[in-house]
């Protein structure tokens, strides 16, 4: 029985800042022998919801009102075990298909309203934040903030951020806390299950070079086929 983890990707940039500590969490979601996969928002179209929940006779309820890529993100949350959410700032904020994503996540909170539990609870969550701004740290509380509200779990060590846009890989402590997050978030999920898990922050510099290296030469073969940039 091993932890499912799901990376979400809110950046058009595979391998920018954000890509790049977002994969680093799943490095080490590994760690604890996760299964692990990663999701690009802009790999389709994200209707923005529309607020069914309130209408008279409300259609929110999961898998969502809306046949599109949205729908397969939120049936990709629903399965997995540790969601981990990595989003650039934008104007202090998580990007704008992330926005959209969290509002139509409501589909699985209000669950409730239909005499079952929020499909996110007992979920456990991390998130990744890249960015030059006071953003960094207001939109990672505000993802954990709200993915706390519908239901799911907030891990010790949850929040991975850093300034340094596509170089950010190169930021020491950012790389260290973006491992921390998939260790603990996957550590946490074992134990919900009966297993064991890790709950304690690991700072291994030896670690932080082997899954940088690995992620620097995922980089070069991406950028080799497509090219990349930024955040």
């Amino acid at each position: 029985m091993s932890v499912s983890v799901l990376g979400i990707l809110g950046s058009p940039h595979q391998f920018g800042g954000t890509g790049q500590l977002l994969r680093c969490a799943l490095k080490g979601a590994l760690l604890e022998g996760a299964k692990t996969d990663l999701t690009c928002l802009y790999d389709g179209e994200i209707t923005p919801c529309k607020g069914c929940i309130q209408e008279e006779e409300p259609n929110c309820k999961f898998p969502c009102i809306f046949d599109d890529f949205g729908k397969e993100v939120l049936i990709k949350i629903h399965q997995a075990d540790v969601i981990i959410f990595g989003t650039p700032i934008y104007w202090y904020a998580p990007s704008g298909v992330m926005k959209n994503l969290i509002d139509r996540m409501t589909c699985l909170e209000n669950m409730v309203a239909y005499g079952e539990p929020s499909y996110m609870e007992g979920k456990v969550v991390g998130a990744i934040t890249v960015g030059a701004d006071a953003g960094l740290t207001m939109a990672g509380g505000y993802l954990l903030t709200v993915l706390n509200a519908m239901g799911a779990i907030v891990p010790p060590w949850a929040h991975a951020y850093s300034r340094n846009a596509d170089k950010a890989i190169y930021d020491d402590r950012a790389v260290m806390d973006a491992i921390n997050v998939g260790l603990l978030a996957c550590g946490l999920a074992a134990r919900l299950k009966g297993l064991s898990g890790t709950l304690t922050y690991q700072d291994n510099k030896n670690l932080l070079e082997k899954i940088r290296t690995k992620i620097l030469a995922e980089k070069e073969v991406y950028e080799r086929e497509h090219g990349e940039t930024n955040l």
